[in-house]
This record gives C-alpha cells, structure tokens and sequence, in this order.
C-alpha cells in the first residue's frame, strides 16, 4: 500500500447565511457543563482568550470559569461571535470520535505534544490545542465533520487524474466558488479547508450566514447556567476525490448545488469543468444485479454481509411497489415466491449491513439511483466500495445503467462488466454465484 500523506490548508473568511436556508444538524453545547471541566485548568481558558485580546471585554490574566460564564451571557466586544464560535468548535470535538481524531492529528506533528502525560481532559486538551496549532486542531475538526457526512452521489471522470498544485487548486477553487454562489445566493462568503489522506484528496466547503450566538444567564449566584441557542455553519458541503480511479463522492444539500460544487470543483482542480459531466459519469450503481438468481453478497474471511432492505416495484398492472425489510431479505424473497419476479430496471434502492471484525454493530450501507449512496465512512469506506464493486452494484464507466438490459446468456462473476476489479477480486476469481452481463 502507498505511504499515507497528509497536507491541511485554511483559508478564513467570516460566514454568512440566507434566510430561509436549513441548518446543519449539531449537538446542543451545554456552556456551563463544557466551562465546569477548567476548573483548576483556568490557565488554558486564559491562553485561549488572549487570542482575541483586544476585541473583546476580558482580562485574561484574571479570568475565571465563573467570569467566563458571566461574559457570555453580558459580554461584548467585535470578536465575541468568533470566540464564541471557536467554543462551540472546541465543545463538538468533545465526544469519543472527536477525541480520536484529535489523538490521531496531534500524533502526526511528532514535536508536538500537549498533553504528554496523558491527564488533561478531552475539553482542556481539545481548547489548547485550538489555542496552540490551529492548523493541528482544524486537521482534527475537518476529518471529524467529514466522518459525520453521509449521503454521497458519486460520479466518474473520463479517466483518472492527478490535482497538479493542490495548494493553488483550492485557492482556484475557492475563488469560483465564491463568484458561483454570489450569483446564485447574493454572498460570495465561502470558507474551504482541505487534507490528503491517501489517495484521497478532501474538501469542506462552509458556505452561507451562520445565526448569531444567544446566550441566556441562568441561576443563582453561587451555581450559574448558561443556556444557549445554538450558534452554528449553516452549511457544510463535502467533495472527497480519488487520484487514483477518477472518482469523486460529494455531499451537498441541493442537486443545483451540487452540480456547481461538481463543475467548480472539475474546472479549478483537474483543468476541465466537464471532466464529470459525459453521459457515463453518473451511471456509478446498478442494483439490477439483485435480481440475478444466484446473487449473494459473497466476502472475504471475517467480514459477513445481508441484504438487509429491498425496494422494488412489479412487472404488473396497477404498479406495486414493496419494501422488504429482513435480516435476510434474499432468503425472505426467496420464501415468499417474489425473488423470480424480481426485475432489474425495478429495484430502486437497497441497505446492505456489513460487519467487520472491528466494528460488530455493522456498518449499514444504503444505495438508490444510479449514483447515491449513505453510510457512516468513519471507518472501512475504500473496503465497503470495493465490495460494492466486486458484487457488481458499483459499475465501471461504460456500463450505462439507463441502456442496461438483461441478456438470456448467463456468465461468470469475474467476467462481469464490474467483477474482478476491487480490492476483494478472489471473489470473482473463485467463480461464486453467477451474473447476466448488462448491455
């Protein structure tokens, strides 16, 4: 395997939002919990507000946890939104995944270390090191929000391609985007970070107004509570590509959205706004290999795999449509008559769950249309896709799933347009199960 190289870029322009628009989903920031941890840790609170010395109403050199609490209630000062912000930053790092994140950044500066003895809390080392290595802590946020976007469409390029200059690239890319959404939304405020991992090149796309911080002082003078109205991005956009196959997998909250995301992206990094935009690009999923008698979610020692939903219409008057939902939704088709009948221009979407032998809860992976797919890439994601390709959902670029049809002559699964290519290729090798080639 190819060494792992990591490079993180910030560019940091102020955020805005349009009325109207939906807000990213985030954890309720408790204040006076998340304040309570610098207890005896003050020390770190004052390092932190000094980078804002100046602009806002604090002496760092007196400050206290219940000072802290009073000024973000009565507080002001021109960078009490940016400070405020950079909490609500620090507190969504706070959690299991967010500590493993921050633990794995800070471990790729060796001369770095914030916490060698291991002791601070997850808060307390979180705060520092937002106030010690910014770049260190946005490497740590940036993978983290990346982990919790889900629902990607994927799309293929003519043929792979390297991004030449990254650094001028996302400054190229940046630029058009904000030119694109001045255009479509009245504000050309776009913040982008970006980092390398593997082959994979990631991108985080803020864009939009954000809400203005409320806080409200709550309590009694010995015990105060600070109760927020949350203060957040209103959007977050995600285009991870892949060097390496020419794939690009992107999140966006909109299809409009999306396309400009696709073209911006294709134009400034790989030279050619078209680059994802031939007929083929989108065509990446076909469920139709479902509908093959012999089809089984076949995978290598330790990992198991199930159908584990299915929705399909019939080949009847009046249209019928059914969902299936089993921990086996091949064997239930099977028991009840309906796997024959299946037909595969039919089948709409499917959930798969897989489990690896790290992760026993599974890793639920859903699939609709031509190009979307949903599931928690935290972990495993180049294995779940390599998968999908050696079972034949994930396509190769020429196979059209709009002109697919089924031939009469059954063949071999690795001589399947989309067998025989991923990482787990012995399954196609080994000749189990049987596919109709798609034309």
């Amino acid at each position: 395997m190819a060494d792992t190289v990591r490079t993180y870029t910030y560019c940091q322009p102020h955020l805005h939002q349009r009325k109207g628009m939906t807000m990213a989903k985030h954890r309720g920031f408790n204040a006076d919990r998340f304040l309570d941890k610098f207890q005896r840790f003050e020390q770190l609170l004052r390092d932190f507000v000094r980078l804002w010395e100046g602009r806002v109403d604090l002496e760092p050199a007196t400050l206290d946890v219940p000072a802290m609490k009073r000024w973000l209630v009565e507080g002001t000062g021109q960078a009490k939104d940016e400070l405020v912000e950079a909490l609500y930053q620090v507190y969504d790092l706070c959690t299991a995944r967010g500590h493993e994140d921050l633990i794995a950044a800070i471990a790729e500066e060796p001369s770095y270390a914030p916490d060698p003895d291991g002791r601070l809390p997850v808060e307390c080392l979180a705060l520092k090191v937002r106030t010690e290595r910014e770049d260190v802590f946005f490497l740590a946020y940036d993978r983290y929000s990346l982990w919790r976007a889900e629902r990607f469409s994927i799309y293929k390029g003519f043929a792979p391609r390297p991004i030449r200059d990254l650094r001028a690239a996302a400054r190229s890319f940046q630029e058009k985007l904000a030119a694109v959404f001045k255009d479509h939304k009245h504000s050309d405020r776009v913040l982008l970070r970006w980092y390398e991992e593997g082959s994979y090149v990631n991108f985080i796309v803020y864009h939009e107004k954000r809400t203005r911080a409320t806080l409200v002082f709550r309590g009694s003078k010995g015990r105060l509570k600070v109760e927020p109205h949350i203060y957040r991005p209103a959007r977050q956009d995600f285009i991870s590509y892949n060097a390496e196959t020419g794939q690009v997998e992107i999140e966006a909250g909109y299809e409009s959205e999306e396309a400009k995301l696709r073209r911006c992206f294709a134009e400034a990094c790989l030279g050619e706004a078209e680059f994802f935009e031939h007929p083929e690009a989108a065509q990446r999923l076909w469920l139709g290999v479902l509908a093959e008698p012999y089809f089984e979610p076949v995978c290598p020692e330790a990992v198991r795999a199930s159908l584990v939903e299915l929705q399909f219409a019939l080949a009847q008057s009046h249209g019928p449509v059914f969902t299936v939902r089993s921990k086996d939704v091949l064997r239930t088709l099977e028991l009840n008559g309906l796997r024959r009948k299946l037909v595969p221009e039919l089948i709409t979407r499917a959930a798969f769950k897989i489990t690896f032998p790290d992760d026993r809860r599974g890793k639920r992976v859903e699939i609709s249309g031509p190009n979307k797919v949903k599931f928690n890439r935290t972990t495993h994601a180049e294995e779940v896709f390599a998968l999908l390709a050696d079972w034949g959902i994930l396509v190769d670029e020429q196979v059209a799933v709009e002109s697919c049809a089924v031939s009469s002559e059954p063949v071999p699964v690795a001589d399947h347009p989309a067998g025989g290519n991923g990482r787990f290729s012995h399954l196609a090798a080994s000749g189990t199960g049987t596919l109709r080639r798609p034309r």
